[in-house]
């Protein structure tokens, strides 16, 4: 017995000397990445988000000495890139780089309701470009506001046709969100694609649009296309004049943004260890300086923030939506 004792004060003794990280296991970021990053981008190559993603892979091989890579997986409005990116493994080594049209595609593909898309990790948003009301110089040239719009809608019953890039898609849902907000009639007119719809615009087949800044600039510059508001809460710096639409009183929204997401159970670890470089590169000046170049101002999120963000968008989409009775394209 007396043997036994000495033996377990002994062993008390030694623990008591081992230091607790002896003890701790190791974290899953240690050491992570330790091979290339996919990152999985759901639509075409060649887009402003393909470009925005591949700034940030040179700054990220340089800092951690992994390449992350930009995979393009397109169609079926980025559902072929999200159903690749939720059966990955949950290890960090694949991230969904999506826009902000993930928070529409609940209320149109079942398959991916809300649930599936809250089930995807958060990692960060990238960053956020400035949208607005463009109506056609040529057709409402006295048009200089929502309340000039409102009038002129009031005076032209069914005179407002607005061009999206495909029916059930955000720029149609924002069209269908501004004639609801301003109690007005306005027709959406469906392309295959914003730059068809933006030629209609100038030339009087449609006479209003919801699109970025940055995309329509060339036209604005050229006098062919005004805005007269900034969709959402904060003036752009492209046009710091222009009031928003909470401005002028009507609570119309259409956030673009970039942002990452890791497949359902990514460890937390390696989630914060991601959220943390991206947030370095986003954050470095000559990165800046080019996301502008883009039309785009850095925002580099926590994933929390990031979180709420998300769904946010998704209460917001789905009332708009439902109350509308919107319908994607068969």
């Amino acid at each position: 017995m007396r043997v036994m004792k000495l033996l377990l004060q002994c062993t008390v003794a030694i623990a008591m000397t081992v230091p607790e990280w002896a003890f701790a296991q190791r974290s899953p970021a240690e050491g992570f990445p330790s091979r290339p990053v996919t990152m999985v981008y759901p639509f075409a190559s060649g887009g402003p988000g393909d470009n925005e993603f591949r700034l940030y892979a040179d700054r990220l091989l340089a800092n951690l000495g992994q390449p992350f890579v930009v995979d393009f997986k397109p169609g079926a409005a980025a559902t072929i890139g999200i159903a690749y990116v939720l059966k990955a493994a949950p290890d960090g080594y694949t991230l969904l780089a999506p826009n902000a049209g993930i928070t529409v595609i609940p209320n149109f593909y079942p398959a991916f309701n809300e649930n599936v898309i809250k089930s995807l990790v958060p990692v960060t948003q990238f960053s956020k470009s400035y949208t607005g009301v463009l109506v056609s110089q040529a057709v409402l040239p006295k048009v200089q506001s929502l309340q000039d719009l409102l009038d002129y809608a009031k005076a032209n019953p069914g005179g407002l046709n607005c061009n999206t890039a495909g029916a059930g898609g955000i720029t149609h849902t924002v069209c269908v969100a501004l004639a609801t907000a301003m109690n007005i009639k306005i027709t959406p007119v469906h392309y295959k694609g914003v730059a068809q719809g933006q030629i209609d615009l100038i030339g009087g087949r449609t006479q209003v649009s919801g699109g970025t800044l940055f995309a329509a600039m060339p036209n604005i510059k050229s006098g062919k296309l005004r805005v007269i508001a900034i969709l959402g809460q904060d003036r752009s710096p492209l046009m710091p004049e222009i009031r928003t639409s909470h401005e002028q009183g009507y609570n119309v929204e259409f956030p673009v943004w970039q942002g990452a997401f890791a497949p359902p159970g990514t460890p937390q670890p390696i989630i914060e260890k991601l959220s943390a470089e991206f947030g370095k590169v986003v954050r470095m000046p000559e990165v800046i300086r080019q996301l502008e170049m883009l039309g785009n101002a850095p925002v580099a999120s926590t994933p929390a923030l990031f979180r709420a963000k998300v769904a946010s968008e998704l209460a917001y989409w789905k009332k708009i939506i439902m109350e509308n009775d919107i319908k994607a394209e068969n």
